[in-house]
C-alpha cells in the first residue's frame, strides 16, 4: 500500500493533493525589495519629458505606487502557483511591463515631480461634493451580480460615487497640465456633471468589487492594467477626452455628439427586421430628394 507523501492533504478515493505552494514574501514591501526593484534596471533620466523614467526612494510615501506594488505581490504569488507554462512570462509582459510605465512616468506620473534622490510630494486627485440627488437615491445598496458582489457579500461600496471619492481618486496622481496639448491630462473636480466619465467611473467600481473578492490573486492587478489605466487615459487625456474644456479650478460643459433626426424609413419600414449588413442601404435615397440636400 503507498503512503501518502508527508504534508499531502488526503483526498476521496485515497488520492494525495499536494498543499497550495506557500508565499515566496510574505508581504508586498519585502516583494519589492528582494524580487520587483532588483528586477527593474531601466534608465533613469528625471527629465519629465515624455517617454523618459524618473523613480522616487521614498515610493511609500505615495500611495498610487505602494497599492500597485501591492497588486503586483499578489499577482506575483499567484503566477508563481500557476500551473501555465506561460503564468510568469505573462505576469512580467502584463502586469510589471504595464505597471511600471505607469508608476515610472516621468512626464506624467505619480512621480514626475520626484527624482531618485528626492522626494516631493504630488497630491492625488480630488473632487467636489457630489449634489444631493444628482444620482437619484445613492443611500440603496448597489445592484450587483454575484460575480461582482462576490458570492452574497455585501459590496465594499454602497455607490459608485463612494468608490470614486474614498478609494479610486486617492490611488491616482498625475501630472495636470490643462492645456490642451497631446499626451497631458486634465481634470474636472465636478466629474459627475459629466455623463461619460460617471459611467466609466460606475463600470470600474463594478470590476473592482469583482476583483476584490475573486479568487484569482491576479485579479485586483488586472483591474488596473486591463480597466483603470485605459479608462483614465481617455478621462484625463487633455487634447481630445470628455474633459478637455475644463481645468481643476473650472467646469465647462461639454455636449455629447450632435444628430439631426433619422428620415422616416432611411432604415426600413417600422416594424421590419432587416438584416444588418443592409442598413443605412434600404430606402431608395430619390425619395429623400425632397428632404434637401443629402
Amino acid at each position: 500500500m503507498t503512503t501518502p507523501s508527508a504534508g499531502a492533504t488526503p483526498q476521496p478515493g485515497g488520492a494525495a493533493k499536494n498543499p497550495p505552494k506557500p508565499p515566496a514574501y510574505p508581504d508586498f514591501v519585502t516583494f519589492a525589495e528582494k524580487w520587483l526593484f532588483p528586477f527593474q534596471t531601466v534608465r533613469l533620466a528625471e527629465a519629465n519629458r515624455e517617454q523618459t523614467y524618473t523613480w522616487c526612494p521614498q515610493w511609500w510615501r505615495h500611495r498610487p505606487v505602494a497599492v500597485r506594488i501591492a497588486a503586483l505581490h499578489n499577482a506575483f504569488e499567484a503566477s508563481r502557483r500557476s500551473r501555465s507554462g506561460g503564468a510568469i512570462s505573462t505576469f512580467l509582459l502584463s502586469h510589471i511591463d504595464a505597471h511600471m510605465r505607469i508608476i515610472l512616468d516621468a512626464a506624467n506620473g505619480p512621480l514626475h515631480r520626484c527624482t531618485r534622490t528626492k522626494h516631493i510630494a504630488l497630491q492625488s486627485l480630488s473632487a467636489d461634493p457630489v449634489p444631493a440627488g444628482w444620482f437619484g437615491d445613492m443611500r440603496r445598496p448597489a445592484n450587483l451580480s454575484d460575480g461582482e458582489g462576490g458570492k452574497g457579500k455585501p459590496p465594499r461600496f454602497a455607490h459608485y460615487t463612494d468608490f470614486v471619492d474614498q478609494w479610486l481618486l486617492p490611488v491616482t496622481a498625475v501630472r495636470i497640465a490643462a492645456n490642451h496639448r497631446e499626451g497631458q491630462y486634465t481634470w474636472c473636480r465636478q466629474w459627475w456633471a459629466h455623463h461619460g466619465v460617471a459611467v466609466r467611473f460606475a463600470a470600474m467600481r463594478a470590476v473592482f468589487e469583482a476583483a476584490r473578492v475573486a479568487e484569482d490573486g491576479t485579479a485586483m492587478s488586472t483591474l488596473f492594467v486591463s480597466h483603470i489605466d485605459p479608462h483614465m487615459r481617455v478621462i484625463l487625456d487633455a487634447a481630445q477626452g470628455p474633459l478637455h474644456r475644463c481645468t481643476p479650478d473650472r467646469h465647462v460643459p461639454q455636449p455629447g455628439l450632435p444628430s439631426d433626426s433619422v428620415p422616416t424609413g432611411w432604415f426600413g419600414t417600422g416594424g421590419s427586421s432587416s438584416p444588418i449588413d443592409e442598413l443605412g442601404f434600404g430606402p431608395d435615397f430619390r425619395l429623400l430628394r425632397n428632404s434637401g440636400p443629402l
